[in-house]
């Protein structure tokens, strides 16, 4: 179906066409399922949670992360326990906000004279903003086109077209897939990891620390299978003068490089892209941090795929996509 709305105006449409008072999580996506087709079921339910005006984990949302008071487009649910909901009414209800509590930590709360401080002077702060500043951050961002398959195929066209980027990358996979396959032998791991130190720029130092550390890590079994908690394993490594360092994207670039369709490849731009699109369509809830552990990062990935309707391509195509959308859009400045 073309223009699907965003998942929070099915939820939205789902409720207001209920005939019941109280109505159930499944309920909505029951409604959903019927009318718009397979949505995933977490990024449905995260919905429901950021619209409820009284439930406590919405301040973990996109829309939620500053103190406002409800707003009827975007502040529609009333949370009447657990996996139930109704529609919001304010003269039923209450109004409610989000407010900070003594520790400065985000909490709903009803609008009472003691919020009404922390709010009201929120507001006040952000409408004391320079302009230009406003403005500036809106058009950053107003040029990113929403994930589409026609935006795919033309990243993915433009993939192939890198030039030298994949003659290297062929010359990679020679190395990987038919002269050193196996991770048996510490010489054969010292040129792969070196190459790929070279390529990636990725600012290794000793890479023979880490090279050694693969080695030891025995992980040819564990590759084959698709562990995902290898990456993170092959992160951390023990350094010569006793420190230890974290190496987080090359760990995701050396499991790419042996198995492309179970490892896409974590980046800085791959990670600025996702918290974009996380921010402006709310397609997954995670934290920055989360996309430093590779379970999480992978799983994201997987739910920014079934948010967009991108379920046709690989995650190796859904990364390199993200990764020159982020490059182009949200560039190092040097």
């Amino acid at each position: 179906m073309k223009n699907k709305p965003f998942v929070w105006q099915m939820v939205k449409e789902a409720a207001e066409q209920s005939e019941n008072e109280i109505i159930t999580y499944e309920e909505i996506r029951e409604y959903i399922t019927a009318r718009y087709g397979n949505v995933n079921t977490s990024t449905i339910n995260a919905q429901i949670i950021e619209g409820s005006v009284n439930h406590p984990s919405r301040v973990h949302f996109s829309k939620n992360i500053k103190p406002r008071i409800s707003n009827r487009d975007v502040d529609f649910l009333f949370n009447v326990g657990r996996g139930k909901v109704s529609l919001y009414d304010s003269n039923k209800h209450g109004v409610w906000c989000i407010t900070r509590a003594n520790d400065g930590k985000l909490v709903v709360a009803e609008y009472t004279e003691d919020s009404k401080k922390t709010v009201s002077s929120a507001v006040s702060m952000k409408s004391n903003k320079p302009a230009n500043k406003i403005q500036k951050r809106k058009s950053q961002n107003a040029d990113v086109p929403r994930p589409c398959k026609s935006q795919m195929e033309y990243y993915l066209d433009a993939w192939n077209n890198l030039g030298n980027y994949t003659l290297q990358e062929d010359a990679l996979n020679e190395l990987f897939f038919k002269t050193y396959p196996k991770n048996s032998d510490i010489n054969h791991v010292l040129i792969k990891a070196s190459s790929l130190n070279d390529f990636y720029s990725t600012n290794i130092f000793s890479i023979f620390p880490v090279a050694k550390h693969i080695f030891n890590l025995d992980i040819d079994e564990r590759l084959a299978d698709g562990d995902e908690n290898l990456v993170n394993e092959i992160a951390v490594v023990k350094m010569e003068n006793g420190s230890v360092k974290k190496f987080y994207s090359f760990a995701t670039k050396y499991c790419s490089h042996h198995k492309p369709l179970d490892y896409p490849i974590y980046d800085r731009y791959v990670d600025r892209i996702l918290r974009h699109f996380r921010d402006v369509d709310g397609f997954y809830f995670f934290r920055n941090d989360d996309l430093k552990d590779y379970k999480a990062f992978k799983g994201i990935l997987s739910e920014f795929r079934d948010f967009y309707e991108l379920t046709d391509y690989t995650l190796k195509d859904i990364d390199k996509y993200l990764w020159q959308l982020g490059k182009e859009k949200f560039p190092i400045r040097y």
